[in-house]
Formats: C-alpha cells, structure tokens, sequence
C-alpha cells in the first residue's frame, strides 16, 4: 500500500489492491455550517453547498474534541476537520449543538445504589440530566475505561453513562462503583 499527501488541496490518498480510498482534510476557515429548521447545512468557500450534513466524531471515547467527520445526506464522507476551533463562532456553535443532539451521554454524580440479581446489575444514579436507574449485564463487555478514573457504561438498552472520575465522586459512590466494576 502507498499513502502520498497533496498539501495543495489536502487530501490523503491510499492506494490499495482494491481501489483508491482518499481522505480529506477539511479547512475550518473556509467552512460555514449553520441549522436551517432541524437540517445542519454546510457551504465550503469556492466551492459547493451541501444541504443535509451529520458531524460525527472519530474517536468519540478518547479524543472526543479532536477530529470530526462530516457526512452528506446519503451518508458519504465529505472530509474531516481537526477541529471545531478552526470554525467561526456561528459554525462552531451549530457544530457543538449538532454534537450534543448526538452524544447525549448523561454524566453520574452520584452513585444512590447498586445491586445485582440473577446477573444483572441494577443500578440507581444521579445524572446532570436528573436521576436514572438502568440495568447492566457483562460488564466487562459493556464498561469502557478510557483513563485510570474515566467509565463509559452501556446499559441493556445501548444508553451509555459516564463517569468522568471516579475520584470527584463522594466516597460511598466510589466504594459502589468499584464493587461492581
């Protein structure tokens, strides 16, 4: 396999037995993304309107800032930013709400009770989105430990929760966490 960059137009191509895959690094100065109703729009500089973008970012578990795709209506990859940075105000705003609307990972604060019957592990919490009780089962396939004090947790139904860490959580919180993970 080859991979050759064009600084001209910042694309990262990689040849293959296959075909041609090519990457394109979007610049963020030349980008306006803004909601029209509930539709994301994007316009590139000099370029092209695309009516109906998604933003998705590429590793959402360990670098959730950082580098981000952005898709057409039909799903195809129109290029990827580093970051939201790199946008004015106004796109970066409709950047961050598009996010939020698809990232919505309630955040525990505090551990009320956890309890595990039959293999399943109840569990009773306080979010920043209010109290929520769920179930979880097999939780070393459904516990991601991104850090040392950082959990994703996925529940029966594929919610995740986090705990962003473990050490600001009031002791007790901790002693339940660390009982069942």
């Amino acid at each position: 396999m080859t991979v050759a960059m064009r600084r001209e137009d910042s694309v990262i191509g990689a040849g293959c037995a296959t075909g041609t895959a090519q990457l394109r690094i979007l610049d963020g100065a030349k980008l306006r993304l803004w909601r029209d109703g509930a539709t994301l729009r994007l316009t590139i500089e000099n370029e092209r309107t695309v009516l109906k973008v998604a933003i998705l970012r590429a590793f959402p578990i360990t670098r959730p800032e950082e580098w981000f795709s952005i898709r057409d209506g039909a799903g195809d990859e129109v290029g990827v930013l580093r970051s939201l940075d790199d946008l004015d105000s106004e796109s970066r705003k409709a950047a961050q709400e598009e996010l939020e609307r698809r990232y919505l990972i309630p955040t525990i604060s505090r551990v009320i009770n956890v309890r595990e019957r039959f293999g399943v592990v109840e569990w009773d919490v306080e979010t920043d989105r209010g109290r929520r009780s769920f179930m979880t089962r097999d939780l070393r396939e459904h516990v991601i430990r991104p850090s040392a004090a950082r959990f994703i947790i996925t529940d029966i139904d594929e919610n995740r929760y986090q705990i962003t860490d473990l050490y600001a959580l009031d002791r007790r919180s901790q002693a339940l966490v660390m009982t069942h993970l």
